[in-house]
This record gives structure tokens, sequence and C-alpha cells, in this order.
């Protein structure tokens, strides 16, 4: 019976090509949007899952309060793992990983060429660590091979960047003035961890030099969290045993220093497979927001929807054209429940040679386009190796087959026979109203997410394009280094302000969207009752800083030009710190000292606000400060023939810095940087809401042919008296246009609701253009009327005799 309908439906498809290649269409684009959301799904919610132990490693974080500060950390400090080890039984092994940042590399190989490169993913960390996370070994031991000082594990990919196709086992790199030895090789490190990294060394130390104080560790160290700490606890662990367990520790540890700052601490343990989208601390790597992944879940759903819809549709409204066949088989005996199962094998069969047309579909994608570069993933289309994504596939286009036939399939067998084969059967009013219902809600569907898209697109303009009280636009930054570059670093300042193209320069210790928002530092201030705690942003820079970041001095003076810096200690506060410290009326003279000074410093400026971060988050309490030295980055205002001026610095800092490789990066694209993530789901968004319009569209089409052609004679009738074309094309166009109208309507308060709910990620928001969704409204109304008119056009034009003629 399977085969003979198999057989049927197939005759089916081959007698009506035109809605067959609609519905095959309409079905592919959904099918491959779920194969897609299939793949991102599992990469993102198995984030950190490929560690075997995953389920029992934990990341240890803490809330910090003391007087004027409050942190949330995802690092501890580096000295309380041993102690949790040694005085907490359950703790079976404690890792420990800082990232060495911006740190040059260099390797000889035998014929004495050199490559060097600076790096910027490589962890420090303990020897424990790939005995705890599972990493796949080409060689090496995973036990030993970083138990020895300065050893190292590289992935395939860092090697083969410096050793080509040579074995990197027992090789050698140069790495801050030291050899490092090679001691094993892994594979890359998959995308979908939280720590990554390229190598990974030995000798992490177990304690700060300035933590101990007559060899024992002093408070104060447990109150600087500095690494990320991760425990490995027992199977099926209740945390709320660690917590419970956690007061001796902060009794013997922690409050010694606490009490003389007001201080508390809480204990915040992660599981690791959470970090990633759950976790919210200070200080941790970038992480993804589960806001997205429901958002292009939830859209990837209503695409396929809209493209079960579009079959449902078109079924029933065939359903006349069918009426005969249906009455012809129930009166040779067809059963109910055959005729049922005839028309879901229809759908079934139609689903499954979409299948292949969305299978070629997605492997194009992921390999003939830079789809896998605009989501920073690396999906792979391998049925054969991922079982999941094979029976996920099978199981949704199955599904799909379900959903899209089992209206038409519960409806077609059940019309009248007698009026069937009388040739006098019409759709039944049910149908037409079902029918207008699902029309509408495709078209709700694609408005509600064209204009979600669009305020997408205004709220990342604006923050990209924002006053961010500084001027971010053509500031080039070159990291300082080399010591005897820091201490010429005047003198090259000079040297390139003799170039016309560079109009200031400056140095700073940190960058502006790039490491100046860590979380703050505690100082003393002078508020009303006498010198307080209170914690601040602080930016350490080198003479004219504020003219080379176009900050506007609001009262007060700029940093004065000087050679000793040494006990100078001069401070320049922006709107935001001279508020919160009750300083506006004036704050010039005010006292300001670092935690441990002894002497006072003092305001002598303060500066219109700006954002040292992304405009996710507001504007921070900042104190800049003169730095003791003219380290870290110098940063030069550039204008002129861009690519001129570039060749001419770098040709420059090849004579003050032979040594190192040159590298530079512009201040505005660490910027744009930290809307990496929300451009990217804008994107990814924005492809989808084109899918929507055009499934939506397509059903249209099909509609649109089947209409005229049901209503030819009716036309036909009307042209006789005197009906001209417009007002035909306005007769088929305008029940569509009404429920194009209810659709726009309905969508209001969704899209509302739901840029309201993404606005939330951002400190500062768009107002919101109204117009958006009347101009979103007005052409889905234009694609409407051009689709209708493809076929209404052509009935409106035929002759009212050949009309008439017609059926």
């Amino acid at each position: 019976m399977l085969l003979t309908n198999l057989k049927f439906s197939i005759r089916v498809f081959l007698k009506d090509k035109f809605f067959s290649v609609l519905n095959i269409l309409g079905l592919a684009l959904g099918i491959a949007v779920s194969i897609l959301l299939l793949l991102m799904l599992q990469n993102d919610l198995t984030y950190d899952q490929h560690h075997v132990n995953h389920k029992q490693i934990y990341r240890l974080g803490g809330h910090l309060q003391a007087t004027g500060a409050d942190f949330h950390s995802s690092r501890s400090a580096r000295e309380l793992g041993n102690i949790l080890k040694e005085e907490f039984p359950e703790v079976q092994k404690v890792v420990r990983a800082d990232n060495w940042n911006y740190t040059l590399v260099k390797h000889e190989n035998k014929k004495g060429e050199e490559k060097a490169f600076f790096e910027e993913d490589i962890i420090r960390t303990d020897s424990t660590y790939f005995t705890v996370f599972t990493h796949e070994f080409i060689s090496g031991d995973p036990a030993t091979c970083l138990k020895e000082p300065n050893t190292v594990v590289v992935t395939q990919s860092f090697a083969k960047k410096y050793f080509g196709d040579e074995d990197p086992l027992d090789q050698f790199f140069l790495i801050d003035g030291e050899q490092w030895k090679v001691t094993a090789l892994i594979k890359d490190v998959p995308k979908n961890t939280h720590l990554k990294f390229d190598m990974a060394v030995s000798g992490l130390a177990s304690h700060r030099d300035w933590s101990l104080e007559n060899g024992v560790i002093k408070s104060e160290s447990f109150w600087n969290p500095d690494v990320f700490t991760y425990l490995l606890l027992p199977e099926n662990y209740d945390t709320q045993n660690f917590y419970s367990k956690f007061p001796a520790i902060n009794d013997k540890y922690f409050k010694p220093f606490g009490d003389q700052v007001g201080g508390k601490f809480t204990p915040i343990l992660e599981p690791l497979a959470k970090i990633h989208f759950y976790s919210d601390l200070d200080g941790d790597e970038p992480h993804g927001k589960i806001i997205y992944l429901y958002a292009f879940t939830g859209v990837g759903i209503f695409i396929i929807l809209l493209a079960c819809i579009n079959y449902m549709n078109l079924s029933t409204a065939k359903s006349i054209q069918r009426a005969g066949e249906i009455a012809m088989k129930k009166t040779l005996g067809s059963a109910k429940s055959s005729l049922v199962m005839s028309f879901l094998t229809e759908s079934i069969l139609l689903s499954f040679i979409s299948l292949l047309l969305a299978i070629a579909f997605v492997f194009f994608l992921l390999n003939a386009t830079s789809f896998n570069q605009l989501i920073e993933k690396s999906l792979t289309l391998d049925f054969f190796t991922n079982p999941l994504l094979l029976f996920g596939t099978i199981a949704v286009t199955f599904l799909i087959g379900i959903l899209s036939g089992l209206y038409p399939a519960l409806y077609l067998p059940s019309i009248p026979t007698l009026t069937a084969l009388k040739g006098s059967f019409k759709n039944r009013k049910s149908s037409h109203v079902l029918r207008k219902v699902l029309i509408t809600s495709q078209f709700a569907i694609s408005i509600f997410v064209v204009v979600c898209t669009l305020f997408m697109q205004d709220q990342i303009s604006y923050v990209r394009s924002h006053e961010l009280g500084f001027d971010k636009d053509n500031v080039l930054i070159l990291p300082i280094q080399d010591s005897l570059v820091r201490k010429q670093i005047n003198a090259i300042r000079n040297e390139f302000l003799q170039n016309p193209s560079i109009v200031a320069a400056t140095t700073s210790y940190e960058v502006m969207g790039k490491n100046a928002d860590g979380g703050g530092s505690v100082m003393w201030a002078e508020g009303e009752d006498g010198m307080k705690q209170q914690s601040f942003t602080i930016i350490s820079a080198g003479d004219d800083y504020l003219k080379t970041m176009g900050m506007k001095l609001i009262s007060g003076r700029d940093f004065l030009p000087d050679t000793n810096r040494k006990g100078s200690r001069e401070f320049v506060v922006n709107e935001t710190g001279a508020k919160l410290m009750g300083w506006i009326e004036d704050p010039i003279g005010k006292k300001v000292k670092f935690f441990h000074d002894t002497e006072d410093g003092h305001v002598i400026g303060i500066v219109k606000d700006f954002n040292v971060s992304s405009l996710h988050n507001a504007v921070e309490p900042v104190l800049i400060t003169k730095a003791w030295d003219d380290g870290g980055f110098l940063q030069l205002k550039v204008n002129g023939d861009m690519p001129n001026v570039i060749k001419y610095i770098k040709d420059k800092w090849k004579t003050f810095d032979p040594n190192h490789p040159f590298e530079y990066f512009f201040l505005d694209q660490t910027f744009d940087n930290q809307y990496k993530e929300d451009e990217m789901q804008y994107k990814l968004l924005s492809g989808l809401s084109y899918i929507c319009i055009f499934i939506s569209l397509l059903g249209l089409l099909g509609l649109s042919a089947f209409t005229a052609a049901q209503r030819t004679k009716e036309i036909g009738i009307r042209k006789v008296h005197g009906a001209n074309v417009p007002t035909i094309i306005y007769l088929l166009y305008k029940d569509v246009m009404v429920l194009v109208t209810i659709a726009s309507i309905a969508v209001v308060p969704l899209s509302y609701f739901g840029i309201q709910f993404w606005l939330d990620n951002f400190a500062y928001k768009v107002t919101l253009n109204y117009l958006l969704l009347a101009w979103v409204a007005l052409a889905a109304l234009v694609f409407t009327f051009i689709t209708l008119a493809f076929h209404s056009l052509k009935t409106a034009q035929t002759n009212p005799v050949e009309s008439l003629k017609y059926e």
C-alpha cells in the first residue's frame, strides 16, 4: 500500500509541476534553516562539554564588597587554590590559568631563519591542567608535559606556523628572553570552549612576591583576584556543601584584611558548561548571550512554520481540483484512513525531496561562502560522523512533512462525495477563513522579523556613531615592547610629530575599549567626612593624553610636561567620578591617593564624561593620572593619506625598535570589536528575514496563480460589463491588502516588547523610530501587489471570449 501511495504521489507532483516546485522551494528553505539551527544549537549548547569531566569542573569566582567597591570577579587569588586543596577533602584537583597576552614568541630553525610573532592566545597554567581538561594529544604525555619548568604544549596550527612540516616535539621557542621546550602537540582547541589558547606554558607561580610577609600569605592578597581557578569536585556534588564550609576559609584568610576595608567576600562556583551563556562576572573571556540563541531559534522555527503554512494553503486551495479524484476513490471503496495516509505520504515524500535540495544549499553555504567566518564558528555538514545531526535532520524533515500535510490530509477526505461527483463542490467557508488566518500569520511573522532586524540595525549604527566623549577616529596605536624604546619615547614622540600628518602623540598603559575597563581600583578620595574608599577606573597616561584623545577639559588644567614623575600624584577626574564624590562645585584640589600611598595626591582638572568601553555599559568613574614612565602603548593621532602615513610610521619604528615585529591597530577597531557579536546576530537575523519574506511571497505567488485561474470566468463577465484592468487587479488584490494591514497592526506590540527586551543589553539606546513599522508595512503591501500582479495582470488582460470559455 505504501508503494502504491508513493507512486500516486509522484504522479500528482509531476501533474502540477508549478505548485510542486513552489512547495519544494519553500520546504527546502525551511529544512535548510532547521539543519543550520541544529548545527548551531549543537555547537553552542555543547560549550566545554568535550571535556570528559565537564560535569565535575567548576570555576571559582567571587563577589567582593568593600566600602566604595563592589566587584563580581570571574577570577580568584592564585594563593587560594592550594589552600582549598588542603582544607576541602572533596576538592580532587585544582587548576589555575592566566592569560599571557601580547607576548613575543620567536623560533629559529636549523638554517638560522627566524620567525617572530606577537601572540595573544597563550595561557600560563599548572602542571595538572591536562589531567583535568580533555584535549586530543597527537604526541606527548598529558600527565607530565607541563611538570618541568619552561615547557610548553602547542596546538597543530600554532606548530605549523612556526615549524612548518617539522616535528615540533623537543624544539625550542624564545619567549621573554628565555628558552621554552615543546613537550607535547595537541589538536586545535575547539572553538566552542570559553578558555581558548594556542600555547599552554608551565610555571604559573603559586603565589605573588608581594603576597608573602615573613613567609606567611597576607590576607590582602586574597582580595586581589588574578587567575582563573578551576576545581574538580566529585560527581553530582552539591555546591551548597562548599558554600556552607567556606566561612571557615573566609574567617581565616579573608577576614583580617576585610575588617580593615569593610569587606565581605562571597564565593561563586560556576559549572564549566554553563559559563559561556550564563556567567555575568567581570574580567571574563568574551562569551555568548543566550538572548541571541533564543532569537535565532525563534526565527528558525518561524521559518519552518512559514514553509508548512505554504503547503497547507496551497493544498487546501487546490482541493476543488482534486474533489473529483477524492470522490472517485471513495466511490471505489477507499476508506477515509487510507485517503489520510495517501495525503500524508504526499507531504512526507515532498518533504524528503526538499531535504535533498536543503542539504545542497547548506553544503554550499558552509563550504563556498564566508558564513562560518560571519558567525565565528566551524560548522561542518557531516552526517556520517555526527549521528545526532543525521537523526535530528531526518526527524525534523519527517515532522515538517507531517505538519504540512496534516490539515490537508484531514480536510480533503471529508469532501462530500455526491457534491464532488456533480462538479459543484466549493471550498467551505471554514477553509477560506483558515487560509486567511494562515496568510495573516505568515505576513505577521515576516513583518515582525523585518521590523526587529531594522531596529537592531538602527541601534548598532547608533552605538557605532554615538559621541563617546573623546575622538576615537584615526588614532593609531603601537605597543611599546622594548625597554630602550620606553626610555627614549619622548624623543621618539617629538620625531613623529615632525611629520605634518601626525597631529598629536601620547602614551598610556590602558587603551580605551581594550583594557581600560578592568573593574576599577580601590582608591582613597576626599569626601564630606574626610578620606574614604572608592573604586575608580584608572588610566595611567603620558604627556598630551587629553589633547590626543580629544577630551574636553571642563575646569582646571592638564598635566604639565616633566621628566621626573616619581612622587608626582596629580589626577584628572571625569564628571561621573566628580558626581560620585560630591565634587561638582569645586573638584580642583580635592585629595586622592592610591590605596597604599602614604602621601596625598590631588585633583587638577575635570573632563567631560567619556566611555572607556562599549555602550553596553554606562560611563564609569575615571581618574587619569600621570604614568611614572612612558610604557604601554604609543598613540598617534594621524591625518592625511593613511597608507603613506602608516608606511612612514613603520619605517621610522623599525629604526627605533629593530628587535620586534612591527604591529599596530586603530583605536576605533577596538570599539568596533566590542559590537562584533551584535553585528553578527544582526546579519544572521537579517538573512533570516529575507528568507521569511521569500517564503511568504512564494506561497502568495502560488495562491495568486490558483485564485486567478479559479476566477477567470468571473473576470470575463466583469470585463463584458465594462470593468477595466486596474479594477480587476484591485479586485484580486484587496483581500490580501486587508490581511497584510491586519498583520502589520498585530505585530506592533510584539515588535515593541521584542526590541525593548533586546535593548536592555545596552546602557545607551536609540530612540525607537515607529515610522519603521509603517515603512515595512508599506513595503509588504508593495511586494504583495507585485507578486499578485504577476498572475493577475495576465488574467485581467485575457480576451473576455476566452475567459468565458474557461472550464
